[in-house]
């Protein structure tokens, strides 16, 4: 769990404006598919796809580098990446959403939502969570919230800073102090919560 979830700690215009794009492939006269975002060049269509066949076999350094990659890359990349939303490797799904995090495009929050599986918890909840928070959907909020609870502290430290992050709020939680000084936080942390649930931008998400 550990080293899936600081993946995406290390990677880094609304939605209803999408537009449907069918190009052609340069040279060749078969269309491409149909796709919600803007679809690559095949220079870069085959960039994209040599570089996810390996996405899984990386490790450390060059995970976090193809996780750049893919939010440099952005709208033209989307359609792989969430594709890999519904791989059976945790590893693999993690990665995607550290890249679609790192878009900061509001856009994609209901692939993500829909992508999300009931199955998924632990370090695919968290990161799915966090993923939504980053890119504005603070109704994921209460996820990262009960991530506060984990019996990991390493869990518990991302959830804090993924928080901090995303309302500079630390609300005096510290993921090394004592369980009662935890739990006191944590409470602070859903009472504030509870205020702005009640929002009504947030209740729209």
């Amino acid at each position: 769990m550990k080293a899936q979830f600081l993946i995406a700690l290390l990677g880094f215009a609304s939605f209803g404006f999408t537009s449907c794009v069918t190009t052609r492939i340069k040279n060749n006269e078969q269309p491409r598919a149909e796709s919600d975002w803007i679809l690559p060049s095949r220079t870069l269509h085959d960039d994209i796809e040599a570089r996810a066949e390996v996405l899984p076999w990386t490790h450390g350094r060059d995970r976090i580098d193809l996780i750049t990659w893919f939010a440099s890359v952005g709208e033209p990349a989307y359609d792989k990446l969430l594709g890999f939303l519904v791989d059976e490797r945790p590893v693999v799904v993690t990665t995607a959403l550290a890249a679609l995090g790192a878009t900061g495009d509001s856009r994609l929050v209901p692939y993500i939502r829909d992508a999300e599986q009931p199955t998924w918890e632990g370090t695919l909840l968290l990161e799915s969570a966090r993923t939504r928070v980053r890119l504005g959907d603070w109704s994921a909020m209460p996820i990262l919230i009960n991530g506060l609870e984990s019996d990991e502290v390493f869990v518990r430290g991302l959830c804090a800073q993924s928080l901090y992050q995303a309302t500079n709020e630390k609300l005096g939680f510290d993921a090394h102090a004592s369980l009662p000084e935890r739990e006191a936080s944590i409470a602070r942390w859903r009472a504030w919560w509870e205020t702005r649930d009640s929002d009504e931008l947030l209740a729209q998400n």
